[in-house]
């Protein structure tokens, strides 16, 4: 993974933890600015794939973070990879979904 797919993968990681945070609100108020919170990765997020499909640096701290020290990226997404495929995880998120 270069490290334009790392800050690609580092926003993802964020607009997930975003989300999932979002949906586990009972404020509608919090919720609907969680969900601002949300959209504005997601935009960074597309915001990387464009710069990977140009070759251009990022601005945005979190994937600069990325770029700058790939090897801890790398460790943080397969960490963050782990703990979102893990049966406790799992079974807590489907908890989650049916209410």
């Amino acid at each position: 993974m270069n490290r334009a797919q790392l800050a690609m993968a580092y926003q993802a990681c964020e607009v997930a933890d975003l989300a999932t945070a979002a949906v586990t609100l009972d404020d509608p108020a919090e919720a609907l600015a969680m969900a601002s919170r949300v959209l504005a990765a997601a935009r960074e997020l597309m915001a990387a794939a464009h710069r990977f499909s140009d070759g251009s640096a990022p601005s945005d701290p979190l994937q600069v973070f990325a770029y700058e020290h790939p090897e801890e990226a790398a460790a943080d997404i397969s960490d963050w990879l782990r703990r979102c495929r893990s049966p406790e995880d799992q079974a807590g998120a489907h908890a989650r979904a049916d209410g």
